[in-house]
């Protein structure tokens, strides 16, 4: 296709790819005075109440909103529940979800951790020995995760999810109860829920483009990160972003989810990286006008054919910072599948009576269908809860609150600074993804991981629909 036949370079459109924050909504009109005053002052705004990617430490401190905050896990919710998204899956959304279960069913649901509802442990980061992030679970409780390392064994992820943290006893000592018990129902740790927020790849790369793209940004970090860097780069970790997601990305066949690409086809190549580095690197501080700007500078300066491809590949190689998270989703989602199918087989866990459930749900299906979403989301975190007693009447109007909710934020999507709407002159997003589809190096990994997304939502539906036949 013509790079530029796609486009018209006065065409508005109103991008309504993300969920929005409720507290955002309570806060706007406080927040007003001051982002008017500093876009003024051309400073950047930062909203305290949703920040994607400003606050790296995410432990409890005075920019997340957490000091003083104290555990509060229900005894009568036999599950930990862990929400997982990733920049332009939902991280607002899985905020609105942990806000709306402790309003409506503070006493039946999961209670909150010590980190209320934002992330327990650095996004994109994770220690040495094991690479993957310390996400530890209580059970009785809800917390979230934005964008986890997960780069270590489905048996050491298995292993801190289901047995590490505190209040969490080992397989062994649980599967010592279990027997003690008979049967097991007086456990108060029957395992965990996993909600993993994902989105088609190619609605991930044009929300992106079109929500960074505009003056004034929205996240400071554009201003000073390589869109380029591939090096994942800390003082205990010098390795590239691609030895890390292609020994679980670079296979050709995914038994566990009856995923096949072809004998000669692998779902991301070293081939595929190198290409999309080699593009990336074409275009960034390239032009003689750019070479000293920023990556801003190059989304704002850029026609969209351009614009959308750099920004594309921050979004799919620079995994050390805020990008990679294309293939972190679809990294995570196979290492979730083999994690709890070792869970499910592993002895140790059987005789404990203790399992790892993981819910794959899409951010495109709260988008058209919020209502069936979120009751979708309350039904999942409620499924063989034995204590917690909760009609389908009482979820169902819940349900709707959180839709009607969503339908006003999206009227007043202009004062939300977390939903991508009409301030862009980037482009029709559905010429975007089509530019995208079609683009030699774009095109094939971005419809390959497509094709994961949407079988892992098949899988879970279908998952889902035998349990309710047991």
């Amino acid at each position: 296709l013509d790079s530029f036949s796609l486009f018209h370079p006065f065409f508005f459109f109103d991008d309504e790819d993300d969920a929005a924050s409720p507290s955002s909504l309570a806060n706007s009109n406080n927040n007003q005075k001051n982002n008017n005053e500093r876009r003024l002052f051309g400073f950047l705004h930062h909203r305290a109440d949703a920040k994607e990617e400003d606050d790296l430490s995410a432990t409890p401190n005075s920019d997340d909103g957490t000091d003083g905050a104290v555990a509060t896990p229900n005894p009568n919710y036999e599950y930990a529940v862990l929400v997982i998204s990733y920049h332009k899956t939902g991280h607002d959304l899985q905020q609105d979800l942990v806000t709306y279960l402790q309003t409506h069913f503070p006493n039946t649901g999961p209670g909150l951790t010590e980190h209320g509802n934002k992330s327990s442990v650095k996004r994109r980061r994770h220690p040495p020995k094991t690479p993957c992030a310390r996400v530890h679970t209580l059970p009785g409780t809800i917390s979230v995760q934005h964008a986890p390392d997960l780069f270590c064994t489905p048996e050491e992820l298995a292993h801190m999810v289901m047995e590490g943290g505190a209040g969490r006893r080992s397989a062994a000592a649980a599967a010592a109860t279990a027997a003690a018990d008979h049967v097991g129902q007086n456990s108060t740790d029957r395992g965990v829920k996993i909600v993993h927020l994902v989105r088609n790849p190619f609605e991930m790369a044009v929300s992106n483009y079109l929500y960074h793209a505009r003056v004034p940004t929205p996240e400071g970090w554009i201003l000073h990160q390589n869109p380029c860097q591939t090096d994942y780069t800390e003082e205990h970790v010098h390795e590239s972003y691609a030895s890390m997601v292609l020994p679980i990305l670079s296979k050709t066949k995914y038994i566990n989810l009856d995923l096949d690409y072809g004998d000669d086809t692998q779902l991301f190549s070293q081939n595929e990286f190198d290409d999309i580095e080699k593009d990336c690197l074409s275009l960034y501080k390239t032009r003689e006008r750019l070479k000293q700007s920023n990556f801003l500078s190059h989304l704002i300066n850029y026609d969209p054919p351009e614009g959308i491809r750099l920004s594309t590949a921050q979004m799919m190689i620079q995994g050390y910072n805020y990008g990679g998270d294309i293939l972190r989703m679809a990294h995570n989602i196979i290492k979730w599948k083999e994690t709890s199918n070792r869970v499910r087989f592993g002895e140790e866990y059987v005789a404990a009576r203790k399992e790892l459930q993981v819910y794959t749900m899409s951010l495109d299906d709260f988008i058209s269908d919020p209502a069936g979403s979120a009751l979708r989301f309350f039904d999942f975190v409620f499924e063989g809860a034995t204590a917690a007693e909760v009609t389908h009447e009482e979820k169902w109007e819940v349900a709707q609150m959180y839709a009607e909710y969503y339908r006003q934020k999206m009227v007043e999507s202009g004062r939300s600074g977390h939903v991508t709407h009409n301030n862009n002159k980037r482009g029709d997003p559905t010429a975007l993804k089509e530019y995208l589809r079609h683009d030699p190096v774009y095109g094939p990994p971005l419809s390959k991981i497509e094709k994961l997304v949407e079988v892992s939502l098949l899988d879970t539906t279908i998952g889902r629909d035998k349990n309710d036949g047991m």
